[in-house]
């Protein structure tokens, strides 16, 4: 016995007979939803998706085919998407590569047999698409966790301040319900990579909150631009460093509607880095919060007065979190070093301000193992 196929199909026609035929046909070889009309089949993907591959009819009242799909593209951009049409003009099948990006376009009618070859051929695309998707991820992840070990290492308060960015950014990003979030928090983390560069007096300078000169403000100033070109190098992260580059432009904001362009994700990144990195230096710097808010408010040609007021709303509606000094053996991820953690021979291994992991926890034993660093750590820890 042929054993069925895991991945779901969604099949899109306003022919109530063809739907049921389709279901009776394939019935022990797909897992496969019918829906009858556009609005029908985004409601089905929205509560019971992921589906493999989505089939639509072209010709459907109040949504056609190609509107259909192009709403697939947004909601799923993995979803394999096929056209199953009458009406085979050419200018329907641009319209359908065009708009909702399919990757076949069937006429009707159209034989069981062909459909079931097109619905297979459509699925290991699927699957090859988040075999594809999985490597990169992977890629991906690998690649920060060596940057941000380097910068670590190189200047780690340029990398607790990173670790706090990111945090605010995750929080903005969330509040105002934003797309592909994870080109914001990448942006985030590495959006003080360029510091590696800097000459040590200048980073000891920021880390301390010092007021720079003139002359050592030009040079700090270049850090996002150093951070830019060393990550145009690796596939899939333009978006992230037009971002880090835009922490210092001066971009006009974009209206936030629901499907942002490429350029204007990198300027409204750009935007929320600009906020949340005046927002952190404030505080490097003892200010309060009310301080820090009052300062970014006080500037609204700078600082985005909207982006001022969600990272206001989420800092003032925080937990209120404890301190207190743990071992080593107590330390948990998720909480927040609050002291600076240095060798006894005085160099710093990390900044106040980071956020542990397990892998740092692992590094912390490995110091202690070796007699480099003994004691307890203060933290902060959420009161949730």
């Amino acid at each position: 016995m042929i054993s069925m196929i895991s991945e779901k199909v969604l099949f899109v026609d306003d022919d109530k007979n063809l739907l049921s035929a389709v279901k009776r046909q394939f019935r022990n070889k797909l897992d496969l939803v019918a829906a009858p009309g556009g609005e029908d089949a985004l409601t089905v993907i929205k509560y019971q998706g992921p589906f493999a591959v989505v089939i639509s009819d072209m010709q459907m009242p109040y949504m056609n085919g190609i509107e259909l799909l192009s709403h697939v593209r947004n909601m799923a951009p993995d979803t394999v998407r096929v056209m199953l049409t009458g009406n085979a003009n050419l200018q329907t099948a641009i319209d359908s590569v065009n708009e909702g990006n399919i990757f076949r376009f069937l006429t009707k009618p159209c034989s069981p047999e062909l459909l079931h070859k097109t619905i297979i051929a459509a699925i290991k695309q699927y699957r090859l698409q988040r075999t594809e998707h999985d490597l990169l991820n992977r890629t991906l992840k690998g690649a920060i966790s060596l940057l941000t070990d380097v910068l670590s290492m190189v200047n780690p308060h340029a990398f607790s301040q990173a670790s706090r960015i990111q945090r605010y950014v995750k929080q903005i990003v969330s509040a105002l319900e934003l797309e592909e979030t994870w080109s914001y928090e990448l942006a985030a983390m590495l959006s003080q990579l360029g510091r590696i560069a800097m000459p040590p007096e200048i980073i000891a300078k920021v880390a301390s909150g010092s007021e720079l000169s003139a002359e050592e403000r030009a040079v700090f100033s270049e850090h996002p631009e150093i951070a830019k070109r060393l990550l145009d190098h690796i596939p899939r992260f333009e978006i992230v460093s037009a971002m880090i580059k835009e922490q210092s432009g001066s971009a006009e904001l974009p209206k936030l509607t629901a499907k942002l362009s490429k350029e204007e994700k990198a300027v409204l990144g750009g935007h929320i880095l600009k906020v949340v990195i005046a927002y952190d230096s404030q505080l490097i710097a003892d200010k309060s919060v009310h301080q820090s808010i009052a300062f970014l408010r006080s500037c609204p040609q700078m600082y985005d007065p909207g982006i001022v007021a969600v990272l206001d709303s989420v800092c003032t509606d925080q937990h209120e979190v404890s301190i207190q000094q743990l071992p080593i053996a107590r330390l948990k991820p998720g909480m927040i070093i609050d002291q600076n953690i240095n060798s006894k021979t005085g160099v710093l291994y990390v900044a106040k301000g980071h956020e542990i992991t397990q892998t740092f926890i692992y590094r912390l034993m490995g110091l202690e193992a070796s007699g480099l660093w003994s004691g307890n750590i203060q933290v902060l820890i959420n009161g949730d």
